[in-house]
């Protein structure tokens, strides 16, 4: 039993390690494009990188508001709470960005 919960621990962990990884990217490599003046728009790049910034965020911040709307903050694990921070901050991040380069 034990050993099941730390797989399961380590299988959430690198999920949430690899999700983020993919808009970041994407944000890197656009904003690199833009410094060296690609002409095939990085700056789409950047946007897109935003955009599933907020949405991977937006679907994250649901899922551990279902599991803590149904746990309660007190029961939630240390490390849920720590992504449930982490997310919330992801997505205002992800939006305040998206509105910046949306109005430039």
């Amino acid at each position: 039993m034990q050993q099941k919960n730390w797989r399961h621990f380590w299988w959430e962990l690198g999920i949430n390690v690899i999700l983020p990884a993919l808009p970041l990217f994407l944000i890197i490599d656009g904003f690199i494009g833009m410094a060296e003046n690609d002409p095939f728009h990085p700056d789409v790049f950047v946007l897109f990188g935003v955009l599933l910034m907020g949405i991977l965020s937006l679907g994250m911040l649901i899922w551990f508001g279902i599991r803590l709307h149904r746990l309660g903050w007190r029961r939630l694990p240390n490390y849920e709470r720590a992504l449930f921070i982490f997310y919330a901050l992801w997505f205002i991040l992800g939006l305040v960005a998206w509105l910046c380069l949306l109005y430039t």
